[in-house]
């Protein structure tokens, strides 16, 4: 993704509540994290599909600007095709695993709750098969910054019942493979998942074949048994310089 197409979809939904509906039956969006190679690449083909739709949608509205030169047009022609464009968008939007995700930080708790699993999703896809998960044909804006905003809700707000026992499972699959972008916020969610799966999970991981996986498990038991201070990208070092690691 290029700078200038970054800039462009900013500056496209600086200006858009983006409040989207997700029309029909969700389920099949599931399938972008599936092992079968058939149906990830169905969901993945549609997937990419509404985002392509969606982004059309925001260069409408920018042209449209740019003709008006302003994003709230005066003239009544440039207003009512810049309302079609951001509707287009909300659309097209709201047929995307984001926008399913996005209603984790919705007001009714019951409303984070019944869409707390697409939200795993989102963090599972990326866990299962990276390169989908990152490709620009599959993203509106950056994956890492979307990844941190789900990560940072889940640590902030807590983590819904739902899919607990599923972040617990996802965590020790991120434990035990590489590193990757914004990975260490998964620390910040041991106090708000830490329970006896969780404590059952790490300790399995201390017997791990490899050094480092049996590590990362010491360093998590060790902030679910310090909740204080924060955990911040410095904690995991200082904690190796603090234990002799």
């Amino acid at each position: 993704m290029t700078g200038k197409g970054v800039r462009e979809r900013r500056r496209f939904c600086d200006h858009l509540p983006v409040t989207s509906e997700f029309a029909g039956d969700p389920s099949w969006v599931f399938g972008l994290a599936s092992a079968d190679d058939r149906v990830r690449a169905r969901a993945l083909t549609r997937h990419r599909r509404v985002v392509a739709l969606a982004l059309d949608a925001i260069h409408w509205s920018n042209r449209v600007w740019a003709r008006a030169g302003t994003p709230a047009p005066a003239e009544p022609h440039l207003a009512a095709e810049m309302d079609q464009a951001r509707s287009a968008f909300r659309h097209h939007h709201g047929q995307t695993v984001f926008a399913l995700a996005d209603r984790l930080w919705d007001e009714d708790p019951r409303v984070r709750e019944r869409h707390a699993p697409f939200a795993l999703l989102y963090l599972v896809w990326e866990r299962r098969h990276p390169d989908d998960w990152r490709a620009p044909a599959s993203n509106l804006w950056s994956p890492w910054g979307r990844k941190e905003l789900v990560l940072r809700r889940l640590a902030g707000h807590g983590v819904p019942q739902a899919i607990r026992p599923q972040l617990t499972d996802l965590l020790t699959d991120v434990l035990r493979g590489p590193y990757r972008c914004k990975d260490w916020w998964y620390a910040r969610l041991v106090h708000r998942i830490r329970d006896d799966r969780f404590d059952e999970r790490m300790r399995g991981l201390l017997t791990d074949d490899n050094p480092l996986v049996r590590l990362r498990a010491e360093f998590l038991r060790h902030v679910a048994d310090h909740p204080e201070p924060r955990v911040t990208r410095a904690t995991w070092h200082r904690w190796l310089a603090d234990t002799g690691h």
